[in-house]
């Protein structure tokens, strides 16, 4: 057990302290449900073709975002320490851990640069600004978890979880990978380098050269 996940010593921002106390229920799951849902995609597009051809991305993320949820739903509602909320307009799984802190889940579409979106609405701006201390030991911690939006072919990728602190600031983002014969484990996360600004030395070196003219 790594020291890190004791009281007092907990970060958010710390990718394998977050994964090892959410355990691995809800990201067994989340695999599970990624793979129904592209599945289910991938049927309707097969059945008819041309309702997806009219539709936005976003109208296409919302019927993967519902298959998603309800794939966790049918998989995880019961389960000890776990909670499904739903309030108009968002939906949020709350994982209760053993040592008392929560996780705060919404299921989130991520773009290849790990962009989410969403109506920044003043609970949406809470939401994702970050682990929230009431007491020590019973923070509570904001995660998207969903997948992967591949845009080039319109297929559901790989599952996600991710925390930030404000939307657009990833602190860190992995992938889910599981046993493929049913999303069983042991779980394996795959973390993911954040995108850096593209520098051209050349053209730099090129503007000194005429700088010092």
């Amino acid at each position: 057990m790594a020291a890190g996940i004791f009281s007092g010593m907990f970060s958010p921002r710390d990718s394998d302290i977050v994964l090892q106390e959410l355990g691995d229920k809800f990201p067994l799951a989340l695999v599970r449900a990624t793979s129904a849902a592209g599945s289910d995609l991938r049927e309707l597009r097969t059945w008819r073709p041309e309702w997806l051809q009219s539709m936005f991305q976003r109208e296409v993320a919302g019927i993967v975002h519902a298959r998603i949820w309800d794939h966790l739903t049918a998989d995880l509602d019961g389960v000890d320490g776990i909670e499904f909320r739903t309030g108009e307009p968002f939906r949020e799984v709350r994982i209760v851990t053993a040592l008392g802190r929560t996780f705060k889940v919404r299921v989130k579409r991520h773009s290849e640069d790990d962009k989410i979106s969403s109506y920044p609405t003043p609970s949406d701006l809470e939401f994702w600004g970050g682990a929230v201390v009431a007491l020590e030991g019973l923070e509570e911690v904001p995660l998207a978890a969903g997948y992967r939006w591949v845009a080039a072919t319109g297929e559901v990728g790989a599952p996600v979880i991710s925390y930030r602190e404000g939307k657009e600031n990833v602190v860190w983002a992995v992938e889910v990978d599981a046993d493929a014969a049913g999303g069983v484990a042991p779980l394996r996360y795959t973390p993911i380098l954040p995108t850096l600004p593209q520098i051209d030395l050349a053209a730099s070196q090129r503007g000194d050269e005429r700088g010092a003219r």
